[in-house]
């Protein structure tokens, strides 16, 4: 009797459990959605936007803003060296690129041809047409902000937003840096920044000068640099609206804006240099109606560590960061004002790997320092949070396509890492989106991608990002967690207080597997059971029903592995429509349902009924004039995610209804 009451209560305080706070003390940060940036033309494909909108459910979509011009503007890829142009590679400076040192330069001669500037003017619609909106990653971001804004309903909510990686090309100075560590094609070290490579409009920084110059007159008067960024911008932000009738969410003026590389890029080594492009942008943009409520965010820099928070050198060669922007942005009410929200790029500095497995860089972004954190750094930095504003985590990558990787050691570079740096970037880094840099670009997954066409729903990293996208609606609020007597566990929760929902991501960053309690909260609603779907190495996305008992649930997650719970209140039985006497009554079970509902029709007196399906707009999926009652029909392939409407119709008009979900 001993040995058993003691196994018991070891047992007891020993086991894993998870508080949630659902006070409203324990509500942070509201949670926008997830999604991926554009690449390539894959959003093309059969596969490509059923599994990104109607299986991740992903509600943000992110595309690349450089301007792209017409002929003349836009010739030869303007007019640089490469494999089908003259000049070929490696072009007249046997560099492999187009130098120039500003507007001045940028039309010199160049084997015989000049490129050609395109001259913003006063009136928008004149300067709309000189862009080009057959550039395939353009047509992608139409194509991709329709397709999500016909599902806004379904998915919550729609996000269709985008980043600058470059002005036009000749909107650009030198910044007195040149590029190193490359070979073969790529343009050659010492190449001083800007350039274009391949069509690429790389490096150099924006004329912020404000001097009018006569190279841009735009008919009435010489105008400058800066002023024609805000046309261009305006201009083409309006014409893909437009096109995509649909209104952009949120435009960042610059992608990793001190980051200098061969493709398109730009760099504001000063905060000074960056507000004064953001206040312009936000001053162009309240012209107009359709554009004045679009939100600039930024700045989008890198990620990474001490020094990458704040400030890279100093003297003349001094390059902001991170949170040095958000301090000097703070100290000026209309650059401010004019700046929505923060973004930031969950990279390493070299912007190349994948950061995110130490939270620590996620505290300082979030909640700054006191004491200064690395020499030359200074004390007392405020975090994203002080200022009142959301931050979003809008690009990262770099992960390998298998779940574990490495196979030896903590696998923080596979996709099971994917899982636990959404997790860091959700708790300790406060953010309301995520955003990865690529969805799929082709038939296989790669290190810039979650999957491809070859693998769809099978590919690993896919998995991992779906365990937060699919059932942490846009609106949600992260609630407060707490893990006892738990190492290497992380867990997050979600409340949805309009869908009456509770999603809790639970990520095992043990070898072995864990079972893990968790105690639902006090709710305005009731949760009878939750579905869990559980991931580990080479077993995906494993669903299994968890009863409620005494407001608690119990999931085992395997080692490396990931489990998430989703819970919604019951839907209200039948809508009564017949009359006593009708006595026809419909069960539909389980009801939410994931994969299969079965429906059967009970009624003593009535044989052949009207049985249809209909979504909530009345759209029918299902439809049976021979419907025989107590006889059961299963559905669930033909359903994607969502609400629907049974009803029953006798011949004589009366009618039975439910409601069911599948989830």
């Amino acid at each position: 009797m001993f040995i058993s009451v003691f196994i018991f209560y070891t047992q007891t305080i020993f086991s894993q459990s998870v508080t949630i706070d659902a006070s409203p003390a324990g509500r942070m940060q509201p949670i926008d959605g997830f999604g991926t940036c554009l690449y390539g033309e894959s959003a093309a494909e059969a596969w490509f936007v059923p599994l990104y909108y109607d299986d991740a459910m992903c509600s943000i979509v992110r595309m690349d803003l450089v301007p792209q011009f017409i002929s003349p503007y836009g010739d030869f890829n303007v007019n640089s060296p490469w494999f089908h142009n003259s000049p070929s590679l490696p072009g007249p400076d046997n560099n492999n690129v187009r130098t120039y040192t500003g507007v001045g330069d940028y039309t010199r001669t160049f084997t015989d041809r000049k490129a050609q500037i395109a001259i913003m003017e006063p009136d928008i619609n004149k300067n709309i047409s000189k862009f080009n909106y057959d550039f395939g990653q353009t047509k992608m971001g139409v194509l991709m902000a329709k397709a999500g804004e016909a599902r806004k309903g379904k998915l919550g909510d729609f996000k269709f937003t985008a980043s600058i990686w470059s002005p036009a090309p000749w909107l650009k100075v030198s910044s007195g840096n040149k590029i190193d560590g490359q070979s073969g094609i790529l343009p050659v070290n010492g190449t001083p920044w800007p350039f274009i490579w391949g069509g690429n409009y790389a490096g150099g920084k924006l004329d912020v000068s404000n001097t009018p110059r006569s190279e841009f007159f735009d008919g009435v008067e010489n105008t400058s640099a800066l002023t024609q960024f805000a046309r261009s911008t305006a201009a083409y932000v309006k014409g893909i609206q437009d096109r995509a009738g649909v209104k952009f969410y949120a435009i960042s003026i610059q992608n990793e804006l001190n980051f200098e590389v061969f493709y398109n890029s730009c760099t504001y080594p000063l905060s000074s240099q960056y507000i004064t492009a953001l206040k312009v942008i936000r001053k162009e943009f309240d012209k107009y109606e359709d554009l004045k409520n679009i939100r600039l965010i930024g700045p989008e820099d890198l990620m990474g560590g001490a020094y990458a928070m704040w400030q890279y050198g100093g003297g003349d060669g001094v390059v902001h960061k991170n949170l040095q922007y958000l301090t000097e942005i703070a100290k000026d009410p209309v650059a401010q004002a004019a700046i929505d929200f923060y973004c930031i790029h969950g990279y390493a500095s070299d912007g190349v790997s994948s950061n995110g497995a130490d939270p620590v860089s996620w505290d300082w972004w979030a909640n700054g320092w006191k004491e200064s954190i690395a020499p030359g750094i200074p004390a007392n930095i405020k975090g994203f949070r002080n200022y009142n504003k959301k931050s979003w985590m809008t690009e990262t990558s770099g992960e390998k396509k298998e779940w574990i990787f490495p196979v030896t050691g903590f696998p923080n570079d596979g996709a099971f890492s994917i899982a636990l740096k959404i997790q860091q970037a959700l708790t300790t880094g406060f953010q309301s989106g995520w955003v990865y840099w690529q969805f799929g670009d082709g038939g296989d997954v790669n290190e810039s991608s979650l999957t491809g066409g070859n693998v769809t729903d099978k590919s690993p990293k896919y998995v991992a990002f779906k365990h937060f996208s699919k059932y942490i609606r846009p609106n949600s609020i992260r609630l407060n967690s707490t893990l006892i007597n738990g190492d290497n566990i992380s867990t997050s929760a979600y409340i949805h207080d309009v869908n009456k929902t509770l999603t809790i991501v639970i990520v095992n960053s043990n070898s072995v597997e864990k079972t893990v309690t968790v105690n639902i909260p006090t709710l305005s609603f009731n949760l009878s059971s939750l579905e869990s779907y559980t991931s580990g190495n080479n077993n995906y996305w494993q669903s299994k029903p968890l009863t409620v008992a005494n407001q608690k649930v119990s999931t085992t997650i395997p080692g490396y592995g990931v489990s998430t719970l989703y819970g919604k209140a019951p839907i209200a039985a039948a809508i009564q429509d017949s009359p006593p006497e009708f006595r026809l009554k419909i069960k539909a079970f389980p009801n939410p349902f994931t994969h299969e509902l079965s429906v059967i029709l009970n009624s003593n007196t009535i044989t052949k009924v009207n049985f249809k399906v209909t979504d909530m707009k009345g759209v029918s999926v299902y439809n049976s004039d021979k419907f025989s009652t107590n006889q059961i029909v299963h559905l669930g392939k033909e359903l994607i995610s969502g609400t629907y409407l049974v009803t029953a119709t006798t011949e004589d008009g009366f009618q039975e209804r439910v409601k069911i979900e599948k989830q």
